[in-house]
C-alpha cells in the first residue's frame, strides 16, 4: 500500500474504533441508568408508558396529548360497544361544581327505589379534581362529594390523569378510603375532604373493611414489580400495615390443587410464569355477622379474584389452605361478594362476548344462576366494574365502560340510574363503583364550610 491508502485504511479502522466505542458507551450507560433508575431513565419510562398507554384503554396518540396536556380527560372518557339510552325524562343532578367541558351527571330515581344513600366514585372532571366520589341522599340530592388525588406525595407517583379511581370504602363517620390503578398510595378522607392518613404502596382494584378496625386491599408495599401481588390488611385509624400475603405462598401450601399454573409457559427445566399471570383484583375478608351461613368457612377468610385465571377463591389467611374455589364459571371476572344468605355473587364481565352479568354461586352445592343478566340492560364492560347487594334482593351495579351505576331490585326494574355523561359530542366518565348505605348507616356528621 501506499501512504495515501495506508492512511485511508486507518482512518477507516480508527472510525469504526470510534462508533464502537460511542456504541458501548451508550450501551453501558443505558444499563447502569436502567438498573439504578438514575438521570433520564424516568423520562425514558415516562415516554414509553404514554405511547404505549395502559393495557385498558385504547385511545390514539391525538386523545393521549389532549388527556396529558389537560385539555380533556380522554383517557378516563369510555364508550363502550354497548350504548347507553339515556330516557327523556332522566333529570340533571344539580350542585356538582364541574369544568365547563363537561355536561352534568343525570340521575333517576323511582318510587320502588329503596330508601338510603347511594355513593358513586369515578372521574367527575370537577373544577378542582380529576377524581373523586358524589354521595346522594335517600331523595335522590345531592349530599356530598369529595376530591380524591395521587398527587402531592413525598415519593414517586403519576399525575392524576393518568391513575384510574379504582376500590373504595365508606365509614360511618363519613371519611372515605380510595385506591387507584397506577396509583401510589391508598388515602384516607375526612368527610369534608381533609387528608387523615396516606400510606405510600400501589394500592388498587378494590378495598374491603374487615371486623377488626381493618381495610383490606391487593397491593405491594414494597415498591416491587408489579409480577409480585400482596394481599394487604391496612389499618383504618392511621392506614399502617398490619399485615401482608404474598401470593407466591399460597400455592405451595396447597399441592393438592393447582388452579393457580394456568398461566405457565412449560419448558423442560421449568415451568416459567407469563406476563400478567394472575391479574389480582378483588380480597375481601368474611365479616363474623354472616360466618354462621358458610359451612366450613370461618370469619375473616379471605375471597379472592384472580382474573387472568378466570378463578374465584376462598384462603386462609393464618396457614394459607385454599378451601374452596371455583374456575371457569365466570370470564375475567371482577369482585364476588360474600352476602348474608350464603352465597357468593360475582361481577362477571364476561369479556368479548356481548354482555357482562352478575352471578350467584353456592359454595356448597357448586349450583349457579344469573341474578342480573346483561341483555334487558344492555350492560356490557370488558374490563373493571363493581356490584353491592342492596336491601329487598336488588343489586347496585357499576357499568365501567359505560360511565354508568344502575340498580334493579328483586323484580329486575330499574329504580337506580346514574349516567356520568361527558360531552354534547358523546362518551362518559367512567365509574369505577357503587354502594348502598342504610338511611341509619352515618353517624353524625360534622358541618363542612364552604
Amino acid at each position: 500500500m501506499n501512504a495515501p491508502e495506508d492512511r485511508d485504511a486507518l482512518r477507516w479502522v480508527r472510525n469504526i474504533a470510534v462508533l464502537w466505542l460511542v456504541f458501548l458507551g451508550a450501551f453501558a450507560f443505558g444499563a447502569i441508568t436502567v438498573v439504578l433508575e438514575t438521570w433520564p431513565y424516568g423520562l425514558f419510562r415516562s415516554s414509553i408508558e404514554f405511547l404505549e398507554g395502559d393495557d385498558g384503554e385504547a385511545t390514539t396518540l391525538k386523545e393521549k396529548i389532549e388527556n396529558d396536556f389537560g385539555i380533556k380527560p380522554a383517557r378516563h372518557i369510555v364508550d363502550s360497544a354497548r350504548q347507553v339510552s339515556v330516557p327523556d325524562h332522566y333529570r340533571v343532578l344539580e350542585g356538582l361544581d364541574l369544568k365547563g367541558r363537561r355536561l352534568d351527571p343525570l340521575v333517576h330515581f323511582t318510587e320502588e327505589a329503596p330508601r338510603g344513600y347511594r355513593l358513586v366514585y369515578g372521574t367527575f372532571d370537577f373544577e378542582d379534581g380529576l377524581h373523586g366520589a358524589v354521595l346522594l341522599d335517600p331523595d335522590g340530592q345531592l349530599a356530598n362529594r369529595w376530591v380524591v388525588s395521587q398527587e402531592g406525595t413525598a415519593w414517586a407517583e403519576r399525575q392524576d390523569d393518568n391513575v384510574y379511581p379504582h376500590g373504595v370504602e365508606i365509614l360511618p363517620d363519613g371519611s372515605l378510603i380510595a385506591a387507584f390503578d397506577g396509583g401510589s398510595s391508598a388515602v384516607r378522607y375526612g368527610y369534608c375532604g381533609e387528608e387523615i392518613w396516606r400510606t405510600q404502596g400501589t394500592f388498587h382494584h378494590s378495598l374491603s373493611l374487615g371486623d377488626d378496625g381493618t381495610v383490606w386491599a391487593w397491593g405491594n408495599p414494597f415498591g416491587q414489580t408489579t409480577q409480585t401481588e400482596y394481599m394487604v390488611e391496612l389499618s383504618v385509624d392511621d392506614g399502617t400495615v398490619q399485615r401482608h400475603i404474598l401470593l407466591d405462598h399460597v400455592w405451595p401450601e396447597n399441592p393438592g390443587i393447582d388452579p393457580f399454573a394456568i398461566r405457565q409457559d412449560d419448558k423442560a427445566q421449568a415451568s416459567l410464569w407469563m406476563f400478567d399471570r394472575f391479574h389480582v383484583n378483588d380480597v375481601e375478608p368474611l365479616p363474623a355477622r354472616w360466618a354462621d351461613a358458610y359451612p366450613g368457612f370461618e370469619a375473616g377468610d379471605l375471597l379472592i379474584s384472580l382474573r387472568s385465571v378466570n378463578l374465584v377463591a376462598v384462603v386462609d389467611p393464618d396457614d394459607l389452605a385454599v378451601k374452596w374455589w371455583r374456575q371457569g364459571l365466570t370470564r375475567r371476572q371482577h369482585d364476588p361478594d360474600w352476602n348474608e344468605r350464603g352465597t357468593i355473587t360475582i361481577f362477571d364481565n364476561n369479556m368479548h362476548r356481548d354482555y357482562s352479568r352478575i352471578q350467584e354461586i353456592d359454595p356448597v352445592s357448586y349450583a349457579s344462576r344469573v341474578v342480573v343478566p346483561g341483555e334487558p340492560y344492555s350492560f356490557y364492560t370488558w374490563h373493571r366494574g363493581k356490584h353491592d347487594a342492596v336491601p329487598g334482593g336488588g343489586y347496585l351495579v357499576a357499568t365501567t365502560e359505560q360511565g354508568r351505576l344502575f340498580e334493579v331490585n328483586a323484580d329486575g326494574e330499574v329504580v337506580f340510574d346514574f349516567i356520568n355523561r361527558y360531552g354534547e359530542e358523546g362518551g362518559f366518565l367512567a365509574v369505577s363503583e357503587g354502594r348502598f348505605l342504610p338511611v341509619d348507616f352515618f353517624e353524625e356528621l360534622p358541618q363542612c364550610e364552604g
